[in-house]
Parts: structure tokens; sequence; C-alpha cells
């Protein structure tokens, strides 16, 4: 069985799932699943989002997007800036822009029961944390799938690519007849690992 934990970066309005994830969605049917790493103070609060999409879990992409945003939170701020985006709608589930954080930022994931999805390069460090990809002491994943990941378009907060395919329009991972080929599409809390 082919499974796939799909994922985009850089939602910010509902119009984007409209025009390229609702498509990708109708083509493949029911079974997919797609959690969609979003900007809180740009889409705002996703309670209604959740009702309407409940195929696409609605994960913390930073607060406001902004280059290097978590390397500057202290324990307090980082907190708090997670508590506001739970109480928006938001999903247990963190990236931070840029894939830029400190260990403020996971002490404050793991007070609060958040999932940190990391880069595969970065080795968190808190103990009780729960991520992913997960540490690579733990690796192989429980559940072996792949990855399919991309950035939802070119936007505001997007940096100038020279990478056409890092948007979800040329990215050959999202062809439909590329997605087709996946049998279960998977959340984060079925491929996430304690540190």
């Amino acid at each position: 069985m082919k499974r796939a934990f799909v994922d985009v970066d850089d939602l910010w309005q509902e119009q984007q799932i409209k025009d390229l994830l609702l498509p990708l969605r109708e083509a493949i049917g029911e079974k997919f699943k797609v959690t969609a790493y979003a900007i809180p103070n740009k889409l705002g609060p996703v309670h209604d989002l959740v009702k309407k999409y409940p195929w696409i879990t609605f994960a913390i992409h930073g607060f406001e997007h902004t280059f290097a945003e978590c390397r500057a939170w202290h324990s307090e701020v980082a907190e708090a800036r997670l508590q506001q985006a739970l109480d928006m709608g938001y999903a247990p589930v963190f990236k931070a822009p840029n894939w830029i954080l400190d260990i403020e930022t996971e002490i404050a994931c793991r007070k609060l029961n958040i999932t940190l999805h990391h880069h595969k390069i970065y080795e968190p460090a808190t103990p009780g944390l729960m991520c992913y990809p997960g540490p690579r002491k733990r690796r192989p994943f429980l559940v072996e799938h792949e990855n399919p990941h991309t950035h939802i378009v070119r936007s505001a907060t997007d940096k100038l690519s020279d990478d056409p395919t890092s948007f979800i329009t040329e990215c050959p991972d999202f062809k439909i007849h590329r997605l087709k080929e996946f049998d279960l599409f998977l959340s984060y809390d079925a491929v996430h690992l304690e540190v």
C-alpha cells in the first residue's frame, strides 16, 4: 500500500483552497487529505474553514510569516503566539517559516502538545516533543510513507525562487496522476514521533 503525508506551505486565503486544493480533491476523491501550513495573521480564524474543508488540516506556519520570526520569539512570546493560533482553530502542528526556530519555540510546542514539523537536517533537542520527520535515532518511520510537499502559490510572503517546481501549479508531485498513485493519505498524527 502506498501512503503519503501531503503538505503545502503558505496558505493565506480561502481562494487558494478553491483554486488549487479543491480541484485535487475532486479529481482524486474522498481519500485525498492535505496538511496546509497556514499563516494565522493573514488567514485569520479557521473554525468555519475546518468545517467546510474537513479533509484539510490547517496547521500553524509561524504567525506573521516574516523571515526568522520564530528565532526572535522568547519563551513567553512563542507560547502566546502558538496558543493564539490554537484558539483561532488551527491544528496542533507547527512549522517555522524558512525552518528557522530555536529551543524556546520547541519548548513552547512541547508545553502546548504541538507537533513540530522541522527540516530533516535539524535535530530537535527537547525531550517529550512530538515532531516530524522525527529524531534520527527513531527512524525509520513507524508508518512508511512519502511526503509530497510544495508551496501553494507565489505570494507577498514567498521569497523569489528560480525553481518554478517549488510551487503547486508546477510541482511534479502535485500532478493528479502522481497523487492518484497513493492508496492512503495520512495526517501528521500518523507520522509524528517523540524526541
